[in-house]
This record gives structure tokens, C-alpha cells and sequence, in this order.
């Protein structure tokens, strides 16, 4: 039983550390025709969590252009997938990302304090 326990917890743990921000983006999506703006409020090199009053379907498939304020030009994530869905946020996880991008939100999130 132990086991099963430690092994339930381990498949919990996030692969990727998440960091807080608060940076304004935009999303878009082709086969929806669902658009609309937020407010990132966590990323990680996986994905990110958006605050927004647009209503977003779980499991639509979105462009998200991430404007991180001072930290240099738009990040555009080709691909990102709604994983969940809850009152005026919603869960991306990037599944379509160039290896540049890639290495800039990785390296963002290296800068800042991990969520706990």
C-alpha cells in the first residue's frame, strides 16, 4: 500500500518548476474561432496559467503570444492546448514551441523564485 501511495505522489509532482508573473498576453485559435486576451499569472517551460474574461473550451488549441514586459520581444507559443478550465482562467501546456522560445521561457524561469 505504501508503494502505491509514494507512487500516486510521485505522478503529482510537476515535471517543470512554475514561477509567478504577471505578464500580458493574447491568445487565438483557428478551429474555434476563439481569441482573446489575459493575464499570465504562472508559467514554466511547459506551459501557463491565464487570467481572462474570454471563455476558452477545455481542450482547444490555441497560439499564445506572451509579452513579458522587460524582458525583450514576444514569445509565440504555435501551439498550446487547454488542459483545464475554471472561472476567468484556464491551464495551457505547450505542444508546439520553437527550441528558441523554448530556451528563453526556460531561462525566465530559471531568474525567478519557483511557486511553492
Amino acid at each position: 500500500m505504501n508503494n502505491l501511495l509514494a507512487s500516486l505522489s510521485k505522478m503529482d509532482k510537476r515535471q517543470h518548476v512554475r514561477v509567478s508573473v504577471q505578464f500580458r498576453s493574447h491568445f487565438s485559435s483557428k478551429s474555434q474561432m476563439v481569441a482573446g486576451e489575459g493575464e499570465l499569472r504562472d508559467l514554466s517551460p511547459a506551459g501557463c496559467r491565464v487570467a481572462s474574461q474570454t471563455a476558452v473550451p477545455l481542450g482547444v488549441e490555441v497560439e499564445c503570444c506572451i509579452f513579458p514586459g522587460d524582458e525583450g520581444n514576444p514569445f509565440i507559443i504555435e501551439g498550446a492546448t487547454v488542459r483545464w478550465v475554471r472561472a476567468k482562467e484556464f491551464g495551457l501546456a505547450f505542444t508546439n514551441i520553437r527550441p528558441l522560445v523554448q530556451r528563453q521561457i526556460s531561462e525566465l524561469c530559471r531568474k525567478r523564485r519557483p511557486l511553492t
